[in-house]
Parts: structure tokens; C-alpha cells; sequence
């Protein structure tokens, strides 16, 4: 259910869709050149792929995407180009026009005559304004980050001229200062107006642009909803399938194991590091499976990444250094490693009507505490053992080591965080910020706490489907994407 956008038409094909296709709500993104048009096509539309440059005109015709889930059209935005000669325009039309009621055809007429001429210098304007005369509603598009300028009143009049719908969004490129300005102004032209960041907003305040737009244009507003109940249960379905995707990758990792036969009079010691560095290689090739599944889960086919990696200075696996960013503290893990191994043997204590006095309960507890307590001193990642059968085999993994359990659930929680709350419109390297087990687990109640280990703990030999389905359960509770 990865969400899909119709790529750009071809020139004929750019208005002219299907009759059931035009029913949908469309909006023409439009303003000043270099305001963030594009940027915000690409958040409203999930498509990472919409051109984007900081240099000014860099779109030069109008482009039309088509926001999708589950292969089902929600609604159409076209990225148009930048405002070049509004007063021109604006005197044109002026001339051309008696009265209020002609000045919709008087755009029209002027649309007309640019085509009929072999020379357009009204190239920009045409391309915008066609749209917007064809049925497109307006999102205006303005930099809150600089300051309001008379120069915009010209631009915004020949959008009045069209009299459709329209909505202004202020971009705070570079910072919020001219706002109230903005706001004072854009008020005199249209009906609603927003403050919207296309490279910060949130899933809810994507959806308040529909929303507000919905509350503008009575005719769209059955099918706004409609759409926004659509995201909305498309995001939801994101967030149950990529935590059963960190469980089942999770389960992977910890139950990986990899052996190599010893040939006779073969130096061991040699076996033994390039068995290690096998099972490394093959633990990081998972994790990478998974960065890439959950990249595609999310429609990120633009994600930029560094030699290979998503991150060039995302810590290694086994650089046990900064292990401690992604587990949990010495004594947290001691704590609820003894939990889970008292809970573990509780449950032989039912199975025998309480015969053995908690005998099972205790035990567990110690034994499982102590083990972690002896892995928390020396984090010895790779466990490699000999084992004679028809000749000597080395076997490497699997990690049986609750800290490193929580290493890399730490490590997939982040990178699906950092995936999950990534705007399509951003363009730079991914970062992902190392949050920790620590903090998220005071997300769980003691018993989830508990529950988590034991299935960690377990992990190493395998989980059964009901086990994932908790685990992945409890993996939802951990996420911070809206942090």
C-alpha cells in the first residue's frame, strides 16, 4: 500500500484528463518565482521527485501530479511557474474589461490572444493562468521570510480577476519575521490564509490545507473529506506495517547464524575472522534490506545517500562505542533481563499447579539478570564456537546478548522515525537523529517493558507469528515520528 502519484503529462495531455479524472479537486500552485511552489506540490503530493532548485525560474511549464493512495486518485496539484510581468498583465486586462461581471471572460480573452501569437512574452503568465481557468482553485504561495512589497498586489489582483476559489500559504523559508505583515495583507485578497513550512509539516497540518480548502469550495468538499479520510488510513497502515517490518527484520538479525567447515591441518584462527566478518557483512546486508523497504514503504525513491549508505557517519554495527546511544542503561537492562527471565519462569511454575514455589520464577530471574550483567561489562558482539561434526565446524551468531537486542531495535526504531516524518519536498542527506532505547521505553507500561524483553530475549531462536504480531504491537508503542 505504498502511495502512489501520477507523474507529469505530456504537453497534450497536461488538462486534458479524463472526464472522471477532472472531477477530482484540482489546485494550481502559483505565486512569485523561487517562493517554494514546488516544494509544496511535492509535500501535498508525497512524490519526491518534483524538481526543486533554489535558483529562480527553474520551472518554466506547468506540470500536473496526481496524489494517489492505494492506486486510487485523491486529487490533482500543478506546479506552475513564477509570476514574471503581473502588471502588464493586470493593465491588459484593465483595458479590456467595462465592469466586475466580464472580468473572468476578459482572462479568458487574454489567454486567447496570447495563443494565437507566435511570440508569447506572456509565456509564464499563460502557463499559470490556464490552468486556473480550466477549473484549478488557487493556493497562492508567498515567503513569509521577507518582507511584504506593494510589487505582489498586481500578481494577486489578476488572480482576484479569475474568480475561482483561492487560499493563500505563507513559506517561512528562512525564518517567520514578516508573517503578521503577510497576514495583514493576503487577508485583502483572500479568504483563507496559512502559514504552512513544506519541509516541516506534519501529516495533520498537510491535511488542514485540504481541510481549509474543502471549507472554501463548497462543490470540492465531499471529495476533500473523502481524500483526507483516505490519508488518514493510509498513514495509519504505515505505522502498523513498518513496526511488523522492524519485527520481522529484528527477528532476522537476532536469529542469524552462519558456519563454515574447518578443512584438515587449516590455520583456525583465519577461519575464525573471515567467519566473522561474513556474519557482520550479512547482519548489515538485513539492515540495509529493511532501509530499503522502508524507503519504498514510504515512496522515498529520492532519498539521497552517501556511498552506499544512508548516512556517511551512521555508527557501525559493531563499533560497540556507541553502543550505549541506541540500548538501554547498565542497570535498566540488568533490571528487566531479570524481569523477563522471572516472568519466563513463572509461566513453568503455572504449567506444574505452583508445586515448585516459584523455585522456576526465581531462578529465572537470577540466572537471566546475571548473564545480562556479564554482557553489559564485556559486549562481545560475536559469538563464535567449534563444533565437531564430520569435521570441525565454526558457527558465528546468534548474538546472545539482550543488550545488543536493544542496539539494533534502537537502530531500526530511528531509522524508521527519521523515514516516516521526512517531507518528500526535503532534498538533503537523511539524517538520522539517535534517540535511544532509554526514552522510549518509558513510552511502555512495566508489563510492555517486560513483554519486549522476553521477546528479544527469544528472538535469538526464533518467534512465532503471534510473538511478531506482539512484538510489532509493541514497536508502534516505540515510535516517535511525531516528536
Amino acid at each position: 500500500m505504498i502511495l502512489n502519484v501520477l507523474r507529469g503529462k505530456t504537453d497534450d495531455q497536461r488538462f486534458n484528463r479524463g472526464k472522471h479524472s477532472m472531477n477530482l479537486p484540482e489546485f494550481a500552485v502559483v505565486g512569485h518565482p523561487n517562493k517554494g511552489k514546488s516544494s509544496i506540490v511535492s509535500t501535498l503530493t508525497r512524490q519526491d521527485d518534483v524538481s526543486i532548485s533554489e535558483i529562480s525560474g527553474t520551472t518554466t511549464r506547468s506540470q500536473s501530479f496526481t496524489c494517489s493512495v492505494d492506486g486510487q486518485p485523491l486529487y490533482h496539484l500543478i506546479d506552475t511557474p513564477g509570476f514574471q510581468r503581473p502588471r502588464q498583465v493586470l493593465a491588459w486586462l484593465e483595458q479590456h474589461a467595462d465592469n466586475a461581471s466580464q472580468r473572468a471572460e476578459t482572462v479568458k480573452a487574454f489567454l486567447a490572444e496570447q495563443a494565437s501569437q507566435e511570440s508569447n512574452r506572456f509565456q509564464d503568465e499563460t502557463e499559470l493562468l490556464t490552468p486556473v481557468m480550466q477549473g484549478a482553485g488557487i493556493i497562492y504561495v508567498v515567503d513569509g521570510s521577507l518582507p511584504y512589497s506593494p510589487e505582489y498586489e498586481a500578481e494577486m489582483s489578476v488572480l482576484q480577476w479569475t474568480g475561482q476559489p483561492r487560499m493563500a500559504l505563507i513559506n517561512p523559508i528562512s525564518g517567520a519575521d514578516y508573517v503578521p505583515q503577510w497576514q495583514s495583507a493576503l487577508s485583502q485578497f483572500f479568504s483563507i490564509v496559512r502559514v504552512f513550512d513544506p519541509m516541516s509539516a506534519n501529516d495533520e497540518k498537510k491535511r488542514a490545507v485540504l481541510s481549509a480548502f474543502a471549507e472554501l469550495y463548497e462543490p470540492w468538499r465531499h471529495q476533500l473529506e473523502q481524500a483526507l479520510q483516505h490519508l488518514e488510513d493510509h498513514s495509519n497502515k504505515l505505522e502498523a506495517q513498518s513496526a511488523y517490518l522492524i519485527a520481522e527484520s529484528l527477528g532476522r538479525i537476532l536469529s542469524e547464524t552462519r558456519q563454515i567447515k574447518v578443512p584438515v591441518q587449516f590455520t583456525e584462527s583465519l577461519l575464525k575472522q573471515q567467519l566473522a566478518t561474513q556474519y557482520q557483512k550479512t547482519l548489515r546486508e538485513h539492515e540495509e534490506h529493511f532501509r530499503q523497504q522502508i524507503q519504498a514503504m514510504y515512496a522515498l525513491t529520492q532519498l539521497q545517500t552517501d556511498a552506499g549508505q544512508l548516512q556517511a557517519d551512521f555508527p557501525d554495527m559493531f563499533d560497540q562505542s556507541t553502543w550505549y546511544i541506541f540500548g538501554l542503561d547498565r542497570k535498566k537492562l540488568i533490571a528487566l533481563s531479570a524481569a523477563a527471565g522471572a516472568a519466563s519462569g513463572a509461566i513453568i511454575d503455572a504449567g506444574v499447579g505452583g508445586a515448585s514455589l516459584m523455585t522456576g520464577a526465581l531462578t529465572g530471574g537470577i540466572v537471566t539478570g546475571l548473564a545480562s550483567l556479564a554482557a553489559t561489562r564485556k559486549t562481545d558482539a560475536l559469538n563464535i564456537k567449534g563444533v565437531p561434526l564430520a569435521g570441525k565446524m565454526l558457527t558465528a551468531g546468534p548474538v546472545k546478548d539482550t543488550g545488543f537486542a536493544f542496539v539494533i531495535l534502537g537502530r531500526l526504531l530511528d531509522f524508521a522515525d527519521a523515514v516516516g516524518s521526512r517531507n518528500h519536498a526535503q532534498r538533503q542527506l537523511l539524517n538520522v537523529q539517535e534517540r535511544g532505547m532509554t526514552h522510549r521505553t518509558k513510552l511502555l507500561s512495566k508489563t510492555q517493558q517486560v513483554q519486549l524483553t522476553r521477546l528479544l530475549l527469544k528472538g535469538q531462536k526464533g518467534l512465532s507469528q503471534k510473538e511478531m504480531t506482539l512484538l510489532a504491537d509493541l514497536i508502534r508503542a516505540l515510535r516517535l515520528v511525531d516528536e
